[in-house]
């Protein structure tokens, strides 16, 4: 490990731990009436945080999710028993990070069988649940305080992934002709073909690339159409709203014609918006979202799927 890296990993452990710490200390304050206290130390947790995470995005980038998980799992495989410290969570994660690490031998993702689509954590013991629940079965914690992750966010507590307007803009536009690319000259079959039956063919995620343009515009539309914060339309889950469309009956051509065009309504309506518009918001399944918040998911939709597509089209 030469200098600079191990300066970044140094960077990522302190300012990690000092987050955590702070907010934990943050609580303590509240319940001695240092009110102030816990203002600073927050905005301090904050401030280490943002560090940690810049320096752990240079770390990251170019690791192996193999690599990354394996770290996970010898972490959990440390976490000794301690008073105060739930036993049962550390257990529960190991086991999803290796059967994720098992799935990862024969497929290019973790396959949804071997973890499901929406798992939940609970904050009060810190267990992950597989199934749905309205309480804990772990720690016994009402379902408020249960986190969501699902294969995709529109927003999260740690703005992951957040874009600003015009990075938003330049990939919605380019990822039309990016597709293109990836596909030309590549033979129907392969369009076709389904690396596992659990996965999507490229035909399909190239539709769902533009699927999913018409949910961001039904919700922005929604934004600026409303006073205060809307709720935003979602009638089925992203994930299958191309479901029963016919799209696997189209060449890769008529899919890409049909995704040019929905796309250039897409980047039309985003180029049409102010500064302020961007800031509107709407609440999705319980949550806040802005619309620059569903523009950073749709863009990191595109950069997610494209890099799918190309990989089963190679």
């Amino acid at each position: 490990m030469n200098d600079d890296v191990k300066k970044y990993w140094d960077l990522v452990q302190t300012g990690g731990t000092a987050a955590v710490r702070n907010l934990a200390g943050a609580e303590a304050a509240i319940g001695r009436g240092q009110f102030n206290v816990a203002k600073v130390l927050r905005a301090a947790a904050h401030t280490q945080r943002t560090l940690a995470m810049q320096a752990a995005r240079e770390l990251v980038k170019e690791m192996p999710a193999e690599e990354l998980l394996q770290m996970v799992a010898d972490e959990m495989g440390s976490v000794e028993p301690l008073p105060g410290i739930d036993k049962a969570a550390p257990g529960v994660m190991a086991d999803i990070i290796g059967r994720s690490l098992a799935s990862l031998e024969n497929n290019p993702d973790i396959l949804e069988k071997t973890v499901p689509l929406v798992i939940l954590g609970c904050y009060s013991c810190g267990i992950i649940i597989e199934q749905r629940a309205e309480v804990c079965p772990n720690c016994g914690a009402l379902g408020v305080e249960f986190e969501w992750f699902g294969p995709f966010y529109a927003e999260t507590k740690e703005h992951l992934g957040q874009l600003r307007p015009e990075e938003i803009i330049d990939i919605l536009k380019a990822t039309p002709d990016q597709v293109t690319a990836a596909i030309e000259g590549v033979d129907e079959a392969v369009l076709d073909a389904q690396p596992t039956p659990e996965e999507w063919s490229a035909k399909i995620i190239i539709a769902h690339i533009f699927e999913t343009d018409f949910s961001f515009c039904a919700r922005v539309r929604t934004i600026l159409e409303s006073d205060g914060f809307p709720p935003l339309p979602r009638e089925k889950p992203p994930w299958k709203t191309h479901e029963g469309k016919g799209y696997e009956k189209l060449t890769g051509p008529e899919l890409i014609a049909q995704f040019r065009q929905v796309r250039a309504e897409t980047v039309a309506l985003a180029e049409s918006l102010t500064a302020d518009d961007w800031v509107k918001a709407g609440t999705l399944m319980g949550s806040v979202s802005s619309i620059l918040d569903l523009g950073t998911w749709l863009a990191n939709h595109d950069v997610g799927h494209l890099a799918q597509v190309k990989r089963q089209v190679v």
